[in-house]
């Protein structure tokens, strides 16, 4: 499925009495007049599950993951916004049991982990990153210099295995 189709999605998911497709987001206010917005790069896809990250413009950003047609579930993402959005979602992919979101905070980007079979999340700390690269069931984490290690996690379809090079 193409981004477009998968924003299309996640469109129809969304719970808001205004809200307008864009050629690449969906955008809608809250009951408090703050935007949000999805992107159609923040949006994840694996059999037949879907995930997506909401942007708000007051830093108060979720990531949805929709199992089935009856369950989706809801994660307030934990920032330190004092009122305002840091950059949000950098990177969202599912790999085997595994929902992977890189999002910005205030002071760092955090890389997080969620078995979408257990719902247990991990959350690591990622500093001066260059770029965050999803290879089979391999993610690279590089960092843009040598004060902070590259980071690679290895997935399997009950954990995976985090090696700090």
């Amino acid at each position: 499925m193409d981004k477009q189709e998968l924003l299309k999605l996640v469109y129809e998911e969304i719970d808001f009495s205004e809200g307008e497709l864009k050629e690449d987001e969906i955008v809608w206010k809250n009951i408090f007049g703050a935007e949000h917005f999805v992107s159609k790069y923040n949006i994840a896809f694996q059999n037949d599950r879907l995930a997506w990250y909401e942007n708000n413009e007051v830093g108060l950003d979720v990531v949805k993951l929709k199992l089935n047609k009856n369950f989706t579930l809801e994660w307030k993402v934990p920032v330190n916004s004092m009122g305002f959005s840091y950059g949000g979602c950098r990177f969202i992919q599912f790999c085997n049991n595994f929902l992977i979101v890189v999002y910005a905070d205030k002071h760092t980007n955090f890389l997080s982990l969620i078995n979408i079979k257990t719902f247990e999340l991990e959350k690591l700390a990622i500093k001066d990153y260059s770029s965050v690269n999803l290879n089979g069931n391999v993610l690279t984490v590089t960092s843009k210099n040598d004060e902070h290690p590259n980071q690679t996690v290895e997935f399997h379809d009950e954990g995976y295995l985090i090696d700090k090079s």
